[in-house]
């Protein structure tokens, strides 16, 4: 077990660049959530793979709302499998090339807006969706429940924390560890948390539009297929149909990405941003299958393996998401080079 550690935070080392009431005053106020935190998804048995898988969430204030957030939650894969390719397709293209870039780092990705709960110590989060050209939380189901910890001393505020589930569909519970114990917490929960610990890295949810050309997978510089774009207020994403690659075959394509769907977007889109790092996209030009599927789709520009501090590395991940399909998401990956949008490419 403590060889798989090893080889796993040795592989990221080297790899890694880049009903709402807000007038009850309750404890929970009282604690500031923003930052990022892990945590442990656990699905109970029997489930497909790992019962329990290493997650992530981001708290980020909502201006004028005291005690309510925005949130982002999203799921790592199997961190132990994700490695090898991982570092194949940073530092062994030429591997990589033969065996197929990085194209799957989380599994799911869900946005809400979390609010104080009707009881104390608690938060209803609410999936995010898009209506027309808002993002709002929708509120006609059954929230997650966030519960946090009534003890003192804590090194963050959402330990010992659970997050109910919402539906079936969902872990029984999400839980985050006051202490290491493999057992309780999972071998993925341990191997993110040795990653991030070992190598100095850190996850960020950014919370401005990244300008630069983006890849169809992690680190493929031979494939960019997106352009984002523009100057604040007058932003612009851009869909390519990269002729390198125009000749193979659909189904070769479509396997390309994390998602199928973004393997033919062509066009140029227009954003908007409602919500406070959240983006939407209306179609300025692009034909009528590319906008449907982008068109509900909420924007995150994401880096889950963030070394900028530790190696000066950084790739951002952008995510366009909806909410009430966790695992439908694209996802496009940000050029090495692109720093904070510097290199050839950005408009």
């Amino acid at each position: 077990m403590k060889q798989l550690l090893v080889l796993a935070t040795a592989l990221f080392l080297v790899s890694c660049s880049s009903t709402n009431n807000n007038s009850r005053k309750l404890a929970s106020l009282d604690k500031d959530l923003t930052g990022t935190y892990l945590g442990v998804a656990d699905y109970g048995s029997p489930h497909k793979g790992y019962n329990k898988k290493a997650m992530r969430i981001y708290f980020h204030p909502i201006a004028n709302q005291p005690g309510s957030y925005d949130v982002v939650l999203l799921e790592y894969v199997d961190l132990l499998k994700m490695a090898p390719s991982y570092i194949a397709s940073n530092k062994l293209p030429f591997i990589a090339k033969r065996t197929g870039y990085l194209k799957n780092i989380t599994s799911t990705i869900v946005a809400y807006e979390a609010n104080p709960g009707e009881k104390e110590n608690t938060l209803e989060m609410w999936p995010l969706v898009v209506q027309g050209d808002q993002i709002v939380a929708k509120k006609d189901g059954q929230p997650r429940i966030v519960t946090l910890s009534t003890v003192e001393g804590l090194t963050n505020p959402l330990e010992g924390a659970t997050i109910s589930p919402s539906n079936n569909s969902e872990p029984k519970e999400i839980f985050f560890p006051a202490k290491d114990d493999e057992k309780r917490n999972g071998i993925q929960y341990a191997t993110a948390k040795a990653a991030y610990k070992v190598a100095k890295l850190e996850s960020t949810w950014r919370k401005q539009y990244l300008k630069g050309p983006y890849l169809s997978q992690y680190y493929k510089r031979d494939d960019i297929v997106l352009k984002c774009g523009g100057e604040a207020g007058n932003f612009n994403a851009d869909f390519l149909i990269n002729p390198k690659y125009a000749k193979k075959s659909e189904k070769k394509r479509r396997a390309m990405f994390t998602h199928p769907d973004s393997a033919f977007l062509k066009g140029e889109f227009s954003i908007s941003e409602p919500r406070d790092g959240m983006f939407l996209y209306h179609s300025v030009n692009a034909d009528e299958k590319s906008n449907e599927i982008v068109k509900n789709k909420i924007g995150l520009f994401i880096d889950v393996f963030d070394a900028t501090k530790s190696l000066g590395q950084d790739v951002v991940e952008l995510a366009l998401i909806d909410s009430e399909k966790p695992a439908d998401f694209l996802m496009y990956y940000e050029d090495p080079e692109n720093g904070e949008g510097k290199i050839n490419g950005s408009r």
